[in-house]
């Protein structure tokens, strides 16, 4: 087998007569992704899905709150603003009469939904909106879906133009009849796919550079700015996205496309663009911010006058993921937890008495009509109790969070997707390429490791392993080899 695969450019780059007529076999290949999620699109949206894979105890988008929102903004443009007023009327004029007739129950806040930054993720709704002409009973799965085709079609194209399409069949179809990716995208209202699915683009984006295919200035130029830009535009929508511009990195690193100094230039791009990108949708909700409570302070409404966060925490999940494997220190994946152990720490150190009995929310108010309640995290004072009380515990005993980190490294290579234990097959592929000096296939599989990087040192229970990438690209090589050894065999014998 060895020497098969030593005589041959590996993983099909000579291919069969089929796969060289690449226009037909990229149709074909585009027509069957978007039938089949056609399909899945109308039939889940008719029948339940069983939730055989999907996360768990993990908040994401908050359909439940963000959707009073969407109303307002789908007409007006005005965000954050909602209404406590239930009998709506849908359209345009009715929205605008609504705000002058009924602006005493305007509401710049519900619950904690708006205040929580990453507020581009409103635009969830717009796809299923303008379908309808309408954003009564907005839904998000839409919107899910056309990102999740869109990387599908991007990624099966881009292995297609680099003569490999046998791999870009098989990792295609093994994402599209995962259940996570039925659930999460079709049926799920909610974001938790996003992280997979934008990867899957920028890998389509980006695909030539790790197989050091050769491209034209202008169009590395314009990769690298796209792929900053979609980074930073999904980071306002799920902040655990911004983590692919790690990927995105090593991919430019690694690339033997261009030379140094084209790398510095492609670093340079892909990072402005992604800071400038998130730079101006920070600014655009901040000066929306103002307009709209200028608005509802003149008709007379509920202005919100408490704190914002530009960002979700990131001390706070830090702390109770430090609970997946046991309660040494008292950390568990609850909210609760830690604001029970920061809120004396608080009133001692910071003077910042709040009152407080169990919720989520505490007993205080920003308002005196008692509808925007006081919330913890709010308070930059709660991320540094927090962090102190980490970095503390893990100076102390670094023992016990090695422990931690091992245990977790163990769970992302059992719990995958989308087969269980898939991840030690991981390790015995590495091993593989690396001996056979398989560098583009090593590269592939390196720079899908980030997705990993919210289970290693954030949380690994409930499924969050599930944001693992690497193991469908294990999986998509192990099978592409089977094949290739099937057919080497086959050609040898005739």
């Amino acid at each position: 087998m060895k020497q098969l695969l030593l005589n041959k450019l590996f993983l099909f780059e000579k291919q069969s007569k089929l796969f060289k007529k690449k226009k037909k076999v990229l149709f074909i290949g585009i027509l069957i992704i978007l039938s089949f999620n056609t399909l899945l699109y109308i039939l889940t949206s008719n029948y339940d899905i069983t939730k055989i894979q999907s996360r768990e105890h993990t908040t994401g988008f908050s359909h439940d709150k963000g959707q009073y929102f969407f109303y307002f903004y789908f007409y007006t443009g005005n965000f954050p603003l909602a209404t406590l007023n239930k009998s709506l009327k849908y359209s345009k004029d009715d929205a605008l009469k609504e705000i002058a007739s009924n602006g005493n129950d305007l509401i710049m806040e519900y619950k904690h939904w708006s205040r929580m930054g990453e507020n581009l993720r409103i635009i969830a709704y717009y796809p299923n909106a303008i379908i309808r002409c309408s954003p009564e009973n907005p839904s998000m799965k839409l919107f899910n879906a056309i990102i999740f085709i869109l990387g599908l079609i991007l990624v099966f194209s881009s292995f297609v133009k680099i003569n490999k399409p046998l791999l870009g069949i098989i990792l295609v179809t093994i994402i599209n009849l995962t259940p996570f990716f039925i659930y999460e995208i079709y049926q799920n209202e909610n974001i938790l796919a996003l992280l997979a699915s934008v990867f899957i683009i920028i890998l389509g984006l980006n695909l030539k550079l790790i197989f050091n295919k050769k491209i034209k200035l202008l169009k590395l130029i314009i990769i690298a700015i796209i792929t900053g830009l979609i980074i930073g535009l999904t980071s306002e929508i799920r902040g655990e996205t911004i983590i692919l511009i790690v990927s995105a990195i090593l991919i430019y690193l690694f690339s033997r496309s261009f030379n140094f100094y084209l790398k510095i230039l492609t670093l340079f791009l892909l990072v402005s663009s992604f800071y400038f990108t998130k730079i101006g949708i920070k600014n655009y909700f901040e000066n929306n911010f103002k307009e709209t409570y200028q608005l509802v302070k003149e008709n007379k409404g509920h202005v919100y006058d408490g704190k914002r966060i530009e960002q979700h925490l990131f001390w706070h999940p830090i702390y109770c993921g430090l609970g997946d494997f046991d309660n040494k220190y008292n950390y568990e994946w609850q909210d609760r937890v830690a604001f029970k152990y920061a809120l004396p720490i608080l009133k001692e150190k910071y003077n910042l008495d709040f009152k407080y009995s169990g919720d989520l929310c505490l007993d205080d108010y920003y308002d005196k009509d008692s509808l925007y309640y006081k919330y913890l995290a709010d308070f930059s004072e709660y991320e540094e109790v927090i962090k102190t009380k980490v970095l503390s515990d893990i100076k102390s005993d670094p023992l016990w969070y090695f422990t931690i980190i091992f245990k977790r490294i163990i769970n992302i290579l059992s719990n995958t997707l989308p087969f269980y234990i898939l991840g030690w097959f991981f390790l015995i592929l590495v091993y593989f390429l690396f001996k056979f000096r398989q560098i583009n296939l090593l590269k592939l599989l390196v720079v899908s490791l980030p997705l990993s990087f919210t289970p290693l040192f954030i949380y690994s229970g409930s499924n969050a392993t599930f944001n693992s990438f690497f193991p469908f690209l294990t999986i998509t090589i192990i099978i592409g080899l089977g094949f290739e050894y099937f057919f080497q065999i086959k050609e040898k014998r005739s």
